[in-house]
């Protein structure tokens, strides 16, 4: 795979007008990222992915929040989150030109709560950014050294947004992030998000990516979006993250998303991933501290000749940590899926309780499904456990259905909306179970077989 120049770097911060601590930063990530071999569909943890498809060196790399303009008319994917979440909540909607802000907040504001575009954050709140970026606050993920795509956001991210919760702040309803990559191909976006909930503090995240275009024709070129997702939720503090994607079939999707848990805090993360050329992540969760808890949910559909790899960690340091895991997909057509879960147990994290399952429904007779479970346990006072599953739909449930009038889309819908039902009903945000239900429905009844 070639590779971006080391211009891009310097073109990024002169034009966002960076700090020098953040330049020197990206100059470090950009070093090592040169020195790291590209993954191949060979390597574990990049299993059943077609890395050798995307050509860098033909990508235009946007420098996006170029420009911050108040919200006008907000597009369907903004307006239908509203419709459920809430109709007033405050979102940020980023496209790779501009960053729009929408129903300003100033009860946040009087709390101290910040909520806004990672330019701006990087000019009013550069202080705060740095003692989690630069600092080592944020603890290096597993992916920090390794991992190619990590290193490339964290060397040429061009937008995202900030979410920071002051302690004892508790938040009744979420925040909504909105990300579109546009009508463009051959493109390169590396968004990144950054949320921090202090210590006691209650909050609620709902991201969304997405592109203008949902097909492409055999001659469109691939865009590669590539984000960063990083959370730390302090003591005492819980913070419940909705992430929903739903890309165009020319994106490469590659993100990664790294949690920090501390003592006696809980997150609740809830991941529904609905189209995309091909969609690779990887989410690790690091259990720091006692009484840390965690909460990790998936829904994943495919349809066509979708790819989809997930990797889950576990990370339990601490004593006394607890953490659940159920990711379920459903693939019709001849689409795939590789997940791969690994519970880790630390010698001082002794009292872990931890689960892990995956379920996958094939309704198609080329999709396929891998799943591949892993513990790592070094302590000896531990309950942990994990289950898989890969089998296709009950025909008889679909004869049953459409033989009381359903068609075949729409018995699938039932069928798969049962099967998602539990994941989706366990998320905590308020509207959200409904909406996920209506994107996977529409999903599924507008799908063509591939």
């Amino acid at each position: 795979m070639k590779t971006i120049a080391k211009e891009r770097v310097d073109e990024i911060t002169k034009q966002t007008a960076e700090p020098a601590w953040l330049k020197d930063s990206r100059l470090k990530a950009f070093e090592s990222y040169l020195k790291t071999p590209t993954p191949c569909n060979r390597d574990e943890n990049w299993h059943r992915t077609e890395v050798d498809s995307l050509d860098l060196t033909t990508l235009n790399v946007i420098v996006s929040d170029s420009k911050e303009v108040k919200a006008g008319k907000e597009p369907d994917v903004i307006a239908a989150a509203l419709a459920h979440l809430g109709k007033q909540l405050p979102f940020i909607y980023t496209t790779p030109q501009s960053v729009e802000i929408g129903n300003a907040d100033s009860a946040l504001l009087s709390k101290g709560v910040i909520f806004c575009s990672l330019k701006t954050a990087l000019t009013q709140h550069a202080d705060l950014l740095n003692k989690y970026l630069s600092s080592g606050d944020l603890s290096t993920p597993d992916f920090a050294h390794n991992d190619k795509f990590y290193l490339m956001n964290q060397s040429l991210f061009n937008c995202g947004a900030f979410f920071y919760v002051p302690k004892n702040v508790i938040l009744e309803s979420p925040v909504l992030n909105v990300f579109t990559s546009g009508e463009e191909s051959s493109i390169a976006v590396f968004p990144r998000v950054i949320i921090i909930v202090e210590d006691g503090a209650k909050a609620e995240f709902v991201n969304i990516s997405t592109s203008a275009r949902k097909t492409a024709t055999d001659n469109t070129a691939l865009s590669l979006i590539n984000s960063s997702i990083e959370t730390v939720v302090g003591q005492g503090a819980t913070l419940s993250y909705l992430d929903v994607s739903d890309f165009s079939d020319n994106t490469f999707a590659v993100s990664r998303v790294y949690n920090e848990v501390k003592r006696d805090a809980s997150l609740h993360s809830s991941t529904i991933a609905l189209g995309g050329w091909q969609i690779k992540s990887d989410i690790q969760t690091n259990l720091k501290e006692p009484g840390a808890k965690s909460d990790i949910r998936g829904v994943v559909l495919g349809a066509g000749s979708e790819r989809y790899s997930f990797n889950t960690i576990q990370d339990h340091i601490a004593p006394d940590t607890s953490s659940t895991i159920n990711f379920r997909v459903a693939l019709k057509d001849s689409s795939s899926s590789a997940y791969l879960g690994t519970i880790r147990v630390s010698k001082q994290g002794q009292r872990t309780d931890s689960t892990q399952s995956n379920k996958n429904l094939l309704l198609g007779a080329n999709a396929h499904a891998d799943s591949i479970p892993k513990l790592e346990i070094l302590a000896d006072d531990v309950k942990c456990s994990h289950g898989a599953t890969v089998g296709p739909a009950d025909k008889e449930q679909i004869f049953y259905l459409m033989s009381r009038g359903l068609n075949n889309l729409e018995a699938e819908e039932l069928i798969v909306t049962g099967f998602f039902r539990q994941v989706v009903q366990s998320c905590p945000v308020d509207g959200a179970g409904d909406w996920i239900n209506n994107l996977v429905a529409e999903k599924i009844l507008s799908s063509k077989k591939a």
